[in-house]
């Protein structure tokens, strides 16, 4: 017998446990193999050693998901959950408690007025001053399968300006993206343009440049799927627009569609019909100009569209008291204990 693919493996071992009628199994199981190859794996898990130990780690993530339902659910009684709140400004106080603290996505609209990135960073002066920087871009984005996953085998080296110069012809594509594999604004071609940039009033640390703060480039219709972070994020906009869809990370079913830090879900056209729990899964809209910064917090999943050629700074450099512990997020075969 072929081996099954783990995603299905994972999908059986589930749904057994769970109790699913054993009609519904085969009905609704993601596999188009023959019958017999799920014969065999269901009575492999029937004659099981591990029964009970497998059959305690699916009833622990059942009642984790259904406790991250109760919490979406709850949510839709509060009207100031279903969008997205703005604000001009906020204090590193009003910061922790409107955004850190309850841990929700907030956009600030005025607190770029310091970056000179916004009046200085036209094309032409990226070309200028930056532009015989070598930078990695990924490549074949529109015919790689899972490409966000593969971003160190599809990036190639090339120049800022000879990229510039493409998306300025092109002006709108999902083929080629700068992303945050150049070491930001911390590589030797491009520091200096760090000079053009702010740090929110204390609320992000200056002297946590390397690493942390990271530079993307595109043209409109560049696309990042759905996908988790492991860090507080405040994302800069400098040119251009984005639109972002945001979802609950309490919506724990998602993690049955993810692999590494991403959804194989198309968070623009969710099929509840192939996956109904999706139909409570509430998308938070929001779309970024020039100017403005949006706040993704640690573990919120984000869909990212551009709208048109863009240049945006993604920095995680918060001041210690709102940095998450990077290093405690769970990826398959780690020890946790």
């Amino acid at each position: 017998m072929a081996k099954l693919p783990r995603e299905v493996r994972t999908w059986l071992t589930e749904a057994w446990y769970r109790e699913v009628p054993v009609e519904e199994i085969y009905r609704q199981a993601p596999f188009r193999g023959p019958s017999s190859e799920i014969d065999e794996f269901l009575q492999r898990l029937e004659t099981s050693d591990l029964s009970e130990e497998i059959g305690e780690l699916v009833t622990r993530i059942a009642r984790l998901e259904w406790l991250g339902r109760v919490r979406v659910l709850s949510g839709l009684l509060d009207a100031r959950l279903q969008r997205v709140p703005r604000f001009a400004r906020l204090s590193p106080r009003g910061f922790i408690e409107h955004a850190v603290a309850p841990n929700r996505p907030v956009v600030l609209t005025a607190m770029m007025g310091d970056w000179k990135a916004l009046t200085k960073w036209t094309w032409r002066f990226l070309r200028d001053t930056v532009g015989d920087a070598g930078v990695l871009v990924m490549e074949h984005r529109e015919t790689a399968e899972r490409y966000d996953l593969n971003v160190s085998d599809l990036s190639e080296p090339t120049t800022l300006r000879e990229f510039i110069g493409w998306i300025q012809r092109v002006k709108h594509s999902n083929a080629r993206y700068m992303v945050a594999r150049n070491n930001g604004l911390a590589s030797a071609g491009l520091k200096p343009l760090a000079r053009d940039v702010g740090f929110f009033g204390g609320i992000l640390d200056r002297r946590r440049l390397d690493g942390f703060v990271s530079l993307w480039v595109g043209p409109g219709g560049t696309v990042t799927p759905l996908h988790q972070d492991t860090a507080n994020n405040l994302f800069c906009q400098v040119r251009g627009r984005k639109r972002f869809l945001l979802v609950d990370p309490a919506n724990a079913e998602l993690l049955r569609d993810c692999l590494s830090y991403y959804s194989d879900l198309d968070a623009e056209r969710f099929d509840v019909k192939r996956y109904p729990y999706l139909a409570h899964v509430q998308k938070l809209e929001v779309t970024l100009g020039p100017g403005q910064a949006l706040f993704i917090p640690a573990g919120w999943w984000h869909h990212v569209r551009s709208l048109s050629p863009s240049v945006s700074v993604s920095m995680t450099n918060f001041s210690a008291l709102l940095d998450t512990d990077e290093a405690s997020f769970p990826v398959p075969g780690a020890r946790i204990f």
